[in-house]
């Protein structure tokens, strides 16, 4: 069986390669992306040492291969380095050199692996995707893969918490083997946060179709996003579910007509003053798990401000550079004696940090975690500028829209699990910013072209002002 699995695997990395030839850099990326999600390590490596060869390692070598002959062949175009490429250089520098300035070694090389899959290759996806070309046939396709991926991560989550397993591929997901989460909507990734910020994602490209077809294809739309509501319902994960909701407000409240927007967002905020003064029990302590009581559901709340007073502690040890990259768990142990506080810290021992922010904070320091902060800060000023912008065209600012929709559910899911060690997360926040980020620069030179072409002004019919709505056409 392991045979046939290999077999199957080499012949995909070749249907792989040909579709990433034939489609260019945006069906590379994309392809690395879903490979990585749906045919990670758990259904397909080969040992190579310390490090797997996995599906979607081979396809980023290839598809880095492919950049690489592209830029020498002057196939695409060379873009000048931004504040945001510069943020992520230093950010990148401090990571690496807190982990090659600490025990890299430890737990088989885990410092570095983390450094390598968790941070090194997303950013090479960002750079290959910041030069990306895109058009509005391109980014239709885009949203259409997503969208399409995003109905099987929901079918699947809502067979997972009904154990219908008929309809359940990869098999994985359904082996007890990986105990972790199971009961729950966790998908491939088997993980039920990062299952949900991918439905979040999703979901935003799925809606993007909304101002291009008419009343049967909305109505097509709102049967799927039962789909979609279902399966992140069906991840059972309060942060989820937080995010895809706050991801859908960003989406509604940026495109419905700005004398909509403030009826929308009161409507919006007594509705959910109503269902957490009625439901809030409920919604603090339910059955997840298959091995997790409702009692124990509801102790996970109270865990969060212990890991917070531990990555404080932490940090006021060692404030600017933090104990050292992919070093929180062999560190933190030494401040559960500590009793000048009241809280239980000996609870927080068998758990890793629980906030991305924090997880920075105790590892790379206020250094470190600044730079990240400031990253994200460009990245969201990038697509907000885009999005504004009266010289882009629609589906340019519907790609800002789905970035800020993004960032929108990695908050809200980033506060309550350490998202940068699930695996692909990283490299789907990397890539959608780094489309966004090059997108940006391509309408900005575009934009520029028309001012000249017109001696100074640009031509009405080359604009779509800011205010026109996008999800009301």
């Amino acid at each position: 069986m392991s045979f046939l699995i290999v077999i199957a695997g080499l012949a995909g990395l070749v249907w792989g390669a040909i579709l990433l030839l034939r489609g260019g850099l945006l069906a590379g990326g994309l392809m690395v992306l879903l490979a990585g999600t749906c045919f990670g390590s758990p259904f397909f490596s080969l040992p190579a040492g310390p490090v797997p060869i996995t599906a979607d390692r081979l396809l980023w070598v290839l598809l880095a291969g492919v950049y690489a002959v592209s830029r020498a062949r002057g196939w695409i175009e060379k873009r000048p380095m931004t504040k945001s490429d510069w943020l992520l250089a230093a950010f990148l520098g401090v990571v690496f050199i807190s982990t090659f300035t600490h025990a890299w070694h430890v737990r088989g090389r885990q410092p570095v692996a983390w450094l390598l899959f968790f941070y090194i290759m997303p950013a090479g996806m960002y750079w290959i995707a910041r030069q990306t070309p895109l058009d509005e046939r391109s980014s239709r396709a885009m949203f259409a893969c997503l969208a399409i991926f995003g109905l099987y991560l929901a079918v699947t989550a809502i067979a997972e918490a009904r154990q219908l397993w008929w309809l359940v591929y990869p098999r994985y997901i359904a082996s007890r083997e990986y105990l972790n989460f199971f009961g729950r909507g966790r998908g491939p990734l088997l993980n039920p946060a990062g299952c949900g910020f991918f439905l979040s994602i999703c979901w935003s490209s799925l809606l993007m179709f909304w101002p291009r077809w008419g009343r049967a294809g909305k109505a097509l739309l709102l049967a799927l996003s039962l789909v979609y509501g279902l399966g992140v319902y069906s991840t059972l994960t309060r942060c989820a579910w937080i995010g895809a909701a706050l991801g859908l407000m960003i989406v509604a409240g940026l495109s419905v007509p700005r004398t909509w927007r403030m009826p929308l967002l009161v409507a919006s905020c007594l509705t959910a003053t109503i269902v957490g003064a009625t439901q809030w029990e409920r919604f603090m302590a339910f059955k997840r798990d298959e091995g997790l009581s409702a009692q124990e559901a509801a102790e996970s709340v109270n865990l969060r401000p212990i890991l917070a007073m531990v990555a404080w502690k932490m940090f006021l040890d060692r404030p600017l550079l933090g104990c050292g990259y992919g070093h929180y768990r062999d560190e933190f142990p030494a401040y559960l004696d500590d009793r000048t506080t009241e809280l239980p810290l000996e609870k927080a021992r068998p758990y890793l940090q629980h906030n991305v922010f924090l997880s920075q904070l105790a590892e790379i320091g206020l250094v470190g975690m600044g730079l990240f902060i400031a990253l994200l800060s460009a990245w969201l000023l990038d697509a907000w500028r885009l999005w504004r912008s009266p010289s882009a065209p629609l589906w340019a600012r519907q790609q800002a829209l789905l970035f800020l929709a993004l960032m929108g559910s990695y908050f809200a899911n980033a506060m309550f699990h350490d998202l940068s060690i699930i695996p692909m997360v990283n490299m789907a926040l990397f890539y959608l910013a780094g489309l966004t980020s090059g997108l940006s620069r391509q309408t900005k030179g575009a934009a520029s072209n028309t001012m000249v072409r017109s001696s100074g002004r640009p031509r009405a019919e080359d604009a779509i002002a800011p205010g026109v709505p996008v999800l009301s056409h």
